[in-house]
């Protein structure tokens, strides 16, 4: 033990004894897995569980994808079919159309369509039949009212 201090070995490779004895006691308590790792515990909150990976995993695009969807919102492609067709979010395709300068799609409806919604809410159709007549969405068929002029009534049922 003396000559290893003179040689001026590390105090831990001088002490074999530890690792001796380590090894020794795990050879008489028999075999054990070598990585054993106790189960992860499950996580909550107030809520209920938390989820530890996300389900769906983040798509990036190259940079020929990316000059394909401004392509495709160029040429009038809705955004919801750009946004299936390569797997990413709605709001990711306005990211890389804004992000490259490209215009906005404007989103207005013409004076004579927002015209045509208002005078068909006046005439006693609800927002759920107006959307289903003229193909538009609800929130649109609101916008348009409001722009010509009109006023949206409160949300149930219908006065007889």
């Amino acid at each position: 033990m003396s000559e290893a201090r003179k040689v001026g070995l590390h105090g831990s490779l001088s002490n074999q004894s530890v690792a001796l004895k380590s090894l020794i006691s795990r050879a008489l308590r028999g075999k054990r897995a070598l990585l054993y790792r106790p189960a992860k515990a499950v996580r909550s909150d107030v809520r209920g569980q938390i989820v530890d990976r996300a389900l769906k995993t983040q798509t990036r695009l190259s940079y020929p994808s990316r000059q394909q969807v401004l392509a495709a919102y160029a040429a009038g492609t809705p955004v919801k079919k750009i946004a299936s067709r390569f797997g990413i979010c709605r709001g990711t395709v306005w990211k890389i159309v804004t992000g490259a300068g490209q215009p906005v799609r404007s989103h207005d409806l013409p004076p004579a369509v927002r015209e045509e919604v208002r005078r068909l809410y006046e005439s006693g159709l609800t927002l759920a039949e107006i959307t289903k007549k003229l193909g538009m969405g609800r929130v649109n068929a609101r916008a348009a009212i409001i722009s010509a002029g009109g006023t949206v009534r409160p949300r149930g049922r219908r006065r007889q």
